[in-house]
C-alpha cells in the first residue's frame, strides 16, 4: 500500500516557527494551530494591500479629476490645499475620491469586519490614519476614536455618512457630531466619473471610475453649525447634510459632462 509520510513543515515555514515560539517539539499541521492560520490571513491581507495600494495609484494617475469649488471654479484636484476639514461623503463615492486623500495624513473612520480588515491595509498603505469603528456596531466607541486621533493630527478627516447599511445618500449624525466636538469644519463632497463600473451586489452603488476617466469632484461651503456648537443638533444638520450632498452630485453630474474643464488637466499624487 501507499506509504503514509508525517507532515514535517519546513525550518522557514510559519507552523514551524509558531512551533518553536510555543516549545513544541513537533510539527504542528495546520487544523492543529488556528492562531497560526489567524497569523497568516493578516499576512496575506497586509501583502494584498500593498499591491492594491501601487497599483491604485498608477490606476488613479490616468484619471483626469477636477474638482469643483463651492464658487464655481475648477481646478486640477491635487492642487486643493486639504487642511483640517472633515470631508463628509457617501459610500458611493468612496473609490473615485480616495486617491484624493492618498499621501495627506487623513484620517479614515473604516467598519469593523473582514472587508473592512482589507480596506484598513489598503488605506494605511496609501497614507491615511485609520480609526475603526460603525454606527452600528458601537458608535459611542467608533466616535471616540475618531476624537482620539483628531486631537493629534492636523490633517483632514473623511467620513462616509450613510454607512454601513444605509440608506444609501442618507447622512448619519456622526460626521457632524465629530465636526461639533472635534471644532473642524465639515465639508460636504461628492463625485461622478464620465465612464465608471459599478460595483455589482452593493446597496451603496459604489462604483469604480473606469482608467483615464474624467472625474469631476464638488466640494461644498463648511456646513453651518449655529454657535454656540451643540452635540444635540447632529441630528437635524445631518439632514442639511443629505440634502446637500444631493445638489453636489448633481452639480458634479453636470461638471463632467463638460469636456473643456478637462482639457490639459491629470491627476497626480
Amino acid at each position: 500500500g501507499a506509504t503514509a509520510f508525517p507532515w514535517r513543515p519546513m525550518r522557514s515555514s510559519p507552523w514551524h516557527k509558531t512551533a518553536v515560539a510555543d516549545g513544541r517539539d513537533g510539527p504542528t499541521p495546520p487544523s492543529m494551530a488556528p492562531e497560526m492560520a489567524s497569523a497568516m490571513g493578516a499576512w496575506a491581507i497586509r501583502q494584498a494591500a500593498t499591491i492594491a495600494a501601487f497599483i491604485y495609484r498608477i490606476y488613479h494617475a490616468t484619471l483626469r479629476v477636477r474638482l469643483l469649488l463651492p464658487n464655481g471654479t475648477m481646478i486640477p484636484a491635487d492642487e486643493y490645499p486639504p487642511d483640517r476639514e472633515i470631508f463628509a461623503l457617501c459610500e458611493q463615492d468612496a473609490l473615485a475620491v480616495a486617491g484624493l486623500i492618498a499621501g495627506t495624513g487623513c484620517t479614515v473612520l473604516v467598519t469593523i469586519g473582514r472587508d473592512g480588515d482589507r480596506a484598513s491595509a489598503l488605506l494605511e498603505r496609501l497614507g491615511c490614519r485609520v480609526v475603526r469603528g460603525s454606527s452600528r456596531l458601537g458608535g459611542a466607541a467608533a466616535l471616540k476614536g475618531l476624537l482620539d486621533a483628531l486631537r493629534t493630527s492636523n490633517g483632514p478627516a473623511a467620513i462616509v455618512v450613510d454607512g454601513p447599511l444605509g440608506p444609501a445618500g442618507e447622512a448619519k449624525s456622526g460626521a457632524v457630531a465629530c465636526g461639533i466636538l472635534a471644532d473642524r469644519p465639515v465639508h460636504a463632497i461628492a463625485a461622478a466619473a464620465r465612464f465608471r463600473m459599478v460595483v455589482p451586489g452593493t446597496w451603496s452603488g459604489i462604483y469604480l471610475p473606469l482608467p483615464f476617466s474624467k472625474v469631476a469632484v464638488a466640494l461644498d461651503e463648511k456646513l453651518p453649525i449655529p454657535e454656540p456648537a451643540d452635540p444635540d443638533q447632529a441630528d437635524g444638520l445631518s439632514k442639511q447634510l443629505t440634502i446637500r450632498l444631493q445638489v453636489l452630485r448633481r452639480s458634479a453630474e453636470a461638471a463632467v459632462r463638460r469636456a473643456n474643464i478637462f482639457r490639459s488637466t491629470t491627476s497626480g499624487f
